[in-house]
């Protein structure tokens, strides 16, 4: 059996290292599915438990140039790159650069025949502050799996050697180190601010981190004392005071309080917690201390199961990837071989500085970086996005589906509505007063454990009714009702077959809402009224229904209750369609006939009983779950039970794939004009030559603007 296996891997400089990294590990044996993710910096793929050991992988990663690295577990932060040198071999690179241009056009005479020895001595700072470059880019195009640095090493290369060519010509003519100083410190502007910019669209997954407290609060024989949560293992006793974070996934043993658990659930309402309750690492208790006993941690833990999902859900290759990661596997040896060519015709229709000015240009316009980010990283930012609205999407593949959904499944009970029953309507026959009827049912139904005995006995309360007096011959009868007597009269409390055996006669033309599950009554074999019971709608479901219309989705229902119950619902509720009384292996069946035109069908279950639906749709939305199940079966997680989570997954899926194509289109628009125009397609049409150092910041600032429109993510409303 095959598993997946991930690696972090750093030194990738472009969408060329990535493509030449994916065609290393393939030539693994036992190898499948590769993908190397530049914007984040993870290499995955599956094989084998252990075949080929991580020695072996990470040995074809160092052959490369690469470093590669066992990623960190899921509750381990990675370490953030440190930008801090960057930025200040950027500075120095810049202040050189400013006096080498002063140098070359200002105070200094351009007669002046040792000029070229001052721009020389301003350049060298440059080279070092930029040396990078040469490090990464050289090696790289020697071993044959060029990159971005190689592009602009050569470059630089180029104009240093055309220059010292052209001091043993002419030592007082113009030459080419200011160009070559400018296109290193453009570049390195724009890789360290793409380099924060990434970082910024990847903070998803610091802030759960950040979740975490870093101490508990250990009992050992009754005694406190304060240990790093990571040496925390299930079965030890806990105290968490209030104010804290709850260091682990625990169950309550001592003490009550509220629990905020919005930073997981958007829910903002903090949940009552006695002993006995289970409470999630990294909510926080708000009033109470309490003793809590941990279940789980780390990996194993909701909050660590999380964020390996949201991990490898970054990490994953949607289809809408698979043109651009094609073209950026060839991509630096085309830019490379249109450098050569523009040189070649420029040497035979223009002259020799013509030839390396476009060349140069050639090589420093082009933006393989552009390519390789354009969808890794406005994945990264939506997916990112979505955990921070508790919208768990598991790869890209979903995120991609999300977006072209045309139809949504819904279950009816815990979905449509609340889950729990509650009492319409109470209708007493004469033989009572309405009142004394529902005392009388909650009294001999709080013996029954069925779920609508909990609505009558809510219904009872609410209605401030002492129904706790004695009972004598209470039996329940399956699959009818309850008897009990009370103060010496039988009652009967159950559905229409329990009245009907016991020869009641029953009223026929009651006024009861239509769709709702019927309690009937009786005292001493007479008919005493009915109570009606349902399932409240949620409060959203309307609201949400409607939206889901608006963007253009139809809204389907199956259910296993009855069908007036779910005629109801569907009514109220102006569904497209439903089916009702399904078995959960009918619901699969309904679920094909629905999406039968071919249409992208996605169904949203609470993802326990409709596991085998969710896998069978396109798309498999879990709603108001963190389980195992759902993790297994479904496509997306959303941990709050509120509908309008579904319209803010579809809709931020929506404006995912919209900055997806944008930033396709850009990267390819760019290239494609960008290098015609500086292999001197404008000095031909209108005279106007594009200057390298022009072209490298458009170089950089095109892979930047990818970036920062992935980052508008971060920031989208989606109410």
């Amino acid at each position: 059996m095959k598993e997946k296996r991930s690696f972090a891997v750093s030194g990738m400089r472009c969408a060329g290292c990535a493509a030449a990294l994916e065609r290393a590990i393939k030539a693994l044996p036992q190898v499948e599915e590769v993908y190397v993710n530049f914007a984040s910096g993870r290499l995955s793929f599956l094989s084998p438990a252990g075949m080929p050991d991580d020695a072996t992988v990470l040995a074809a990663i160092d052959d490369l140039g690469f470093k590669g690295s066992l990623p960190p577990k899921a509750l381990t932060p990675e370490k953030e790159p440190d930008l801090t040198t960057d930025f200040r071999d950027f500075f120095i690179a810049l202040g050189f650069t400013v006096l080498l241009l002063v140098a070359c056009f200002g105070k200094i005479p351009a007669e002046f025949k040792w000029n070229w020895v001052v721009q020389v001595i301003l350049l060298i700072p440059v080279l070092l502050a930029g040396r990078n470059f040469f490090i990464r880019g050289i090696p790289g195009l020697i071993r044959l799996t060029p990159n971005m640095d190689s592009l602009i090493s050569c470059g630089a290369l180029a104009g240093i050697i055309y220059s010292v060519i052209l001091v043993a010509a002419n030592p007082g003519g113009h030459l080419y180190f200011d160009t070559a100083a400018m296109i290193i410190t453009l570049i390195m502007l724009g890789k360290t601010l793409e380099l924060r910019s990434r970082r910024s669209a990847s903070a998803a997954i610091r802030q759960l981190l950040e979740l975490t407290p870093p101490e508990a609060h250990l009992l050992r024989n009754g005694v406190e004392c304060d240990v790093p949560v990571s040496e925390l293992l299930a079965g030890d006793m806990v105290r968490v005071k209030p104010g804290e974070k709850i260091p682990a996934d625990a169950v309550v043993r001592s003490g009550e309080s509220f629990v905020n658990e919005s930073m997981l659930t958007g829910e903002s309402v903090p949940v009552s917690k006695a002993p006995g309750d289970q409470i999630t690492g990294g909510t926080v208790n708000v009033d109470g201390s309490m003793d809590v006993e941990i279940t789980s941690t780390g990996e194993a833990s909701v909050l660590g199961r999380i964020v390996a999902l949201i991990s490898e859900a970054q990490n994953s290759r949607p289809p809408a990837a698979k043109l651009a990661d094609k073209v950026s596997g060839f991509f630096v040896w085309f830019i490379f071989g249109a450098a050569i060519l523009t040189a070649v015709l420029w040497m035979i229709f223009g002259t020799g500085a013509q030839a390396l000015h476009f060349s140069l240009s050639v090589l420093v316009v082009a933006c393989p970086c552009a390519l390789g980010l354009a969808v890794p990283i406005a994945l990264i930012s939506g997916i990112g996005r979505g955990a921070a609205d508790g919208i768990l999407i598991k790869n890209g593949a979903a995120l991609e589906t999300a977006a072209k959904i045309r139809q949504l499944i819904f279950d009816k009970t815990g979905t449509l509505t609340a889950g729990v029953p509650e009492v319409k309507k109470v209708v007493a026959a004469g033989c009572c007063e309405e009142d004394e009827f529902i005392r009388c049912a909650a009294a001999v139904e709080r013996f029954s454990e069925h779920p609508l005995a909990n609505a009558v006995i809510a219904e009872c309360r609410k209605r401030k009714l002492d129904f706790e007096e004695e009972i004598k011959g209470f039996s329940a009868i399956p699959g009818r009702g309850v008897r009990g007597e009370i103060n010496g009269k039988v009652w009967l409390f159950g559905n229409r077959q329990l009245m009907e055996d016991n020869l009641v006669m029953l009223k026929e033309d009651l006024d009861v809402p239509a769709g709702a599950t019927l309690i009937y009554g009786a005292a001493d074999g007479v008919f005493a009224g009915v109570i009606a019971a349902g399932d409240r709608l949620r409060d959203e479901a309307a609201e949400a229904v409607r939206a889901l219309k608006k963007m253009g989705i139809k809204c389907f229902m199956l259910t296993g209750d009855n069908q007036p119950a779910a005629e109801a619902v569907a009514k109220v509720l102006d569904l497209d369609g439903f089916y009702a009384g399904l078995l959960p292996q009918e619901k699969v069946q309904k679920l094909k006939n629905i999406r039968a035109d071919g249409v992208l069908t996605g169904m949203v279950g609470d993802g326990i009983n409709d596991a085998p639906v969710l896998a069978a749709s396109d798309l498999g939305v879990a709603i108001g779950s963190g389980s195992d199940i759902a993790l297994e079966s479904a496509d997306v997680v959303l941990l709050s039970s509120n509908l309008q989570e579904v319209v803010k997954m579809i809709k931020l899926s929506r404006m995912t794939f919209r900055v997806i194509r944008q930033n396709l289109f850009w990267a390819f628009f760019y290239n494609i004009c960008g290098i015609p125009l500086a292999a001197g397609g404008l000095a031909v049409l209108c005279n106007l030559m594009l200057n390298p150092a022009f072209c490298a910041g458009a170089m950089a600032a095109s892979s930047l603007t990818v970036v920062l429109n992935a980052l508008r993510l971060r920031r989208v409303k989606l109410q």
